[in-house]
């Protein structure tokens, strides 16, 4: 078997490596330089009077901010959809493929090595036919030869590409960001589907408290119009008047089934986020509408609104863009990587007898310059800056569209706290008519129907405070989501190299 050198002589070895030295010096020169992109990261947002100072003491809202409720039924709905809720699915998806993704990129750095094997067998079978010469001992006849021949072959080939400009780890560092992002959309996911869940459960408490307060109404109101109905009867009422209890009943009715209908469907919201049919919803008890602490923290800048989920995976989208210009920016290096095979092949050649046996070996660094690409390196590297910029837009974006948002709920708190205040006296105003209808209906100096008014009036004006009530309650539960249902992640560091390092800040 021949034998091959395992090492080569170093005057071999420089005379090779001289060209990839000149090729890598060759390439830097195309290189484009790393200046930063004139786009700046957003760092603070308009709060309408929010002050901007990032030193937030604790962690508001909590991560699991509905249990503060104290509802039972509530915490039992939120745990059953986020174990099965389809809504999830799609983000569970996306984060498993960014996974898978990650494991292949980390894998293209390892080095290589297969093996093979072949095994041929070959065989011919020759007919031969001739006539007869004439001459003696020339006399027509036959003849047949039949041939084998087998070719064994072996092969070990090795292969690793080195990374020398950082391609393949910057590839790695691109997938680790798009896992962060899909993670931060799964996150995003499910504090959605916490508030949706919330807003529905607590619309339906409202809903059957209204119901409740209409039943009293609607009881006050037909008692109304039994009293009239006797008065209309012994002619001391005018008929007009039965006329109007009776459409007011009508209306009370009218608006109950429209409450009702309310209700219903904020079942059949329920059913379909948590992915489960109508009769396969649990049966709710209504329970009066939990006390609100409509409090802010003292300060709110970029750090409340960077827990959005949302937020925080765009943030991530723009570091894997950066990494995405790391990526073009090393095509325009060789690429380097070692080599190495190893062979046996053993053949039986026709009608020889004998096996004749190859073995061979080869090892070293091969390069594979870019010289002529006809503008397909700068196209992919602008094409990537371009994405950075739209990253970074993108994300401005949303940090203006949260701060608008958490803007909007907190006007609106302010607004419905005054509302209550205000209605807080009127519900004062309207229990103290009704204590002095019943002291004047105890004296027998008032007509009955005067205390059925009064308490119907009180009974419109705690309807007027339930209506307060939940929208409160509700918009108090959509400033938590537009903060990030408190959600806590990581935010990736600053990086320089393709930032500019201005913020941008907006004074309100």
């Amino acid at each position: 078997m021949p034998q091959f050198p395992a090492v080569l002589s170093h005057r071999t070895f420089a005379r090779f490596f001289a060209p990839m030295v000149m090729c890598v010096l060759l390439s830097a020169c195309g290189a484009p330089t790393m200046k930063p992109v004139e786009l700046a990261l957003r760092e603070h947002a308009p709060l309408a009077g929010l002050t901007h100072d990032q030193d937030i003491p604790g962690r508001w809202p909590d991560a699991r901010w509905w249990q503060g409720f104290n509802d039972p039924q509530l915490n039992a709905l939120i745990e059953r959809a986020m174990a099965s809720a389809p809504s999830l699915d799609s983000a569970r998806a996306r984060f498993e493929i960014a996974s898978r993704q990650l494991k292949g990129r980390q894998a293209d750095t390892r080095a290589q090595l297969e093996g093979s094997a072949r095994a041929n067998q070959s065989y011919s079978h020759t007919d031969l036919e001739y006539p007869a010469l004439g001459l003696p001992g020339f006399g027509a006849g036959s003849t047949g030869n039949s041939q084998r021949s087998n070719v064994g072959l072996a092969t070990l080939s090795f292969d690793w590409g080195l990374d020398w400009w950082g391609k393949k780890r910057a590839a790695i560092e691109a997938a680790l960001d798009q896992r962060h992002a899909a993670r931060l959309e799964q996150a995003a996911a499910a504090n959605a589907l916490q508030a949706g869940i919330t807003r529905a459960y607590m619309d339906w408490q409202l809903r059957q408290a209204q119901l409740s307060q209409l039943d009293m109404l609607l009881d006050a109101a037909r008692e109304s119009v039994r009293i009239t109905t006797l008065r209309v009867d012994r002619d001391i009422e005018n008929p007009a008047r039965l006329d109007q209890g009776r459409e007011q009943v009508a209306n009370l009715e009218q608006q109950r089934a429209r409450i009702d209908g309310a209700a219903h469907q904020d079942l059949v919201q329920l059913a379909a986020l948590m992915g489960v049919s109508l009769d396969q919803l649990d049966d709710l008890t209504p329970k009066p509408l939990p006390p609100l602490d409509t409090t802010l923290p003292d300060e709110a800048g970029l750090e409340l609104i960077a827990r959005r989920p949302d937020i925080m995976a765009s943030r991530w989208q723009v570091e894997a863009r950066m990494r995405g210009i790391d990526q073009a920016r090393a095509d325009y290096y060789p690429n380097v990587s070692l080599s190495a095979l190893a062979g046996f092949l053993r053949l039986h050649p026709l009608g020889t007898g004998r096996n004749e046996d190859v073995s061979l070996a080869s090892f070293g660094p091969a390069v594979t310059l870019p010289i002529f690409e006809g503008g397909r390196l700068d196209a992919r590297y602008n094409a990537s800056r371009a994405q950075l910029e739209s990253a970074i837009a993108d994300y401005n974006q949303r940090v203006v569209d949260a701060a608008q948002d958490v803007a909007r709920q907190s006007v609106a708190m302010t607004r419905l706290e005054n509302q209550l205040e205000a209605q807080s006296q009127a519900l004062k105003s309207y229990q103290h008519r009704l204590e002095l209808a019943r002291e004047r209906d105890a004296r027998g100096v008032e007509d009955p129907r005067a205390l059925i008014e009064a308490q119907q009036g009180l009974i419109r004006e705690r309807m007027n405070r339930l209506a307060l009530d939940g929208e409160l309650l509700d918009t108090r539960i959509q400033l938590i989501h537009a903060l990030g249902g408190g959600y806590h992640g990581r935010v990736p560091e600053r990086d320089t190299r393709y930032l500019t390092t201005d913020t941008v800040t907006d004074e309100p």
